[in-house]
């Protein structure tokens, strides 16, 4: 039994209230440390933002190409557009098109190459990569009836790529872009996060004991050494600047989930969050994205503990300054749906869709195209 970290998707996002930003009291800080940077003042000054033109047939908004462009998705009976629009100039230009179907975009660490999921004329997936010019530099195909992408985050070129076979079983594949090398490597789990520029970390599951917890492992990719690191995680996330996140609950009947910060091996900050159940080896887990340029974790967070499916009370937009141990309220929202920071941490990208950009500047909630 395969187990997957439930991360529920709702279809729609109101508007976030345009208010000053408000400062709260964390959920519980547990860990007391010397304060070694805060958000800067920088991080607040912006620019409006410009919609893309009313004109463009927009199906969604696949990426950030920098911290001021996003990569949008036009499609048509004759195959899909990726599409570059800078949001505060308006420039919308072609960044890259093919014939088939354009699924996802997963950009590298510092975003200078793109991994496109495609769905091919044949009904094929592929992985296609494309360069910062939308120049194709590789093409994947035939290891697999579908892929996963995990770039390294400490060698931009280089990434691990999970091929799930017909059977239900996989095979993992480090790739070096640069060099056009593809050699399998063996990997316990599909699920891998890089925590060094040659080892990874997975959650093994035991996939003859159900169960939303399990043993969290570090693996070296070129020696296939492993080691236990952690016991009974239920999530866990690594971050480009060195620091990484596990979930994990005291108890079962716990109403706050403890988010472990990282650094290295050592654990640096400790926040709790409140838990909406979903009755099943499920566990949910909010919606969140990474600053890396300044160490910032915004998360939706839940006013309250209680049941996802009956849950009405809206999700708080929290900015979590890991190293300073301090937090900003940046608004409500109504309802749990994906966010991405962009790069250089000055909007985020909001919804289903991304269909919003929320200016942290002005604190508002802008429409990327028009909606009508």
């Amino acid at each position: 039994m395969k187990k997957v970290i439930l991360i529920v998707v709702l279809l729609t996002v109101t508007a976030c209230t345009q208010t000053p930003l408000e400062s709260q009291p964390l959920p519980k800080s547990l860990i007391e440390s010397p304060v070694k940077r805060d958000i800067p003042h920088s991080f607040f000054v912006g620019s409006a933002i410009i919609p893309v033109d009313e004109n463009a047939r927009v199906v969604e908004v696949m990426n950030w190409f920098d911290d001021e462009t996003i990569l949008f998705l036009e499609e048509d009976i004759e195959g899909s557009t990726i599409h570059k629009h800078h949001l505060f100039t308006g420039e919308s230009s072609v960044f890259f098109e093919m014939k088939g179907w354009i699924v996802n975009v997963i950009a590298n660490v510092d975003h200078s190459l793109f991994a496109l999921h495609v769905i091919n004329e044949l009904d094929q997936s592929e992985i296609v990569i494309v360069d910062k010019q939308g120049e194709q530099k590789l093409t994947i195909r035939d290891f697999g009836e579908d892929y996963s992408v995990y770039w390294n985050e400490y060698e931009p070129v280089s990434f691990i790529l999970t091929a799930y076979l017909p059977d239900w079983n996989f095979e993992t594949y480090f790739v070096n872009v640069e060099e056009e090398q593809i050699n399998q490597i063996y990997l316990e789990q599909s699920y891998i996060q890089w925590i060094s520029a040659d080892s990874v970390a997975y959650l093994n599951w035991d996939e003859l004991e159900p169960s939303f917890r399990a043993p969290l492992y570090r693996a070296n990719v070129e020696t296939g050494e492993t080691e236990l690191w952690k016991e009974d995680v239920i999530a866990y996330t690594s971050f480009s600047d060195g620091l990484s996140l596990s979930i994990s609950v005291e108890t079962d009947y716990d109403l706050y989930s403890v988010y472990k910060f990282y650094d290295d091996k050592e654990k640096f900050r400790q926040i709790e969050v409140p838990i909406l159940n979903t009755y099943s080896e499920q566990w949910w887990i909010p919606f969140y994205t990474y600053d890396n340029e300044n160490g910032i974790f915004y998360f939706l967070r839940p006013k309250t503990s209680g049941d996802f499916i009956t849950y009405t009370d809206g999700y708080d937009l929290i900015a979590y300054n890991v190293y300073a141990d301090s937090e900003t309220k940046l608004t409500t929202l109504e309802r749990h749906v994906p966010i991405s920071i962009s790069p250089g941490g000055s909007s985020l990208l909001i919804g289903e869709r991304f269909e919003d950009v929320l200016d942290l500047s002005e604190g508002v909630l802008i429409p990327v195209w028009d909606n009508e």
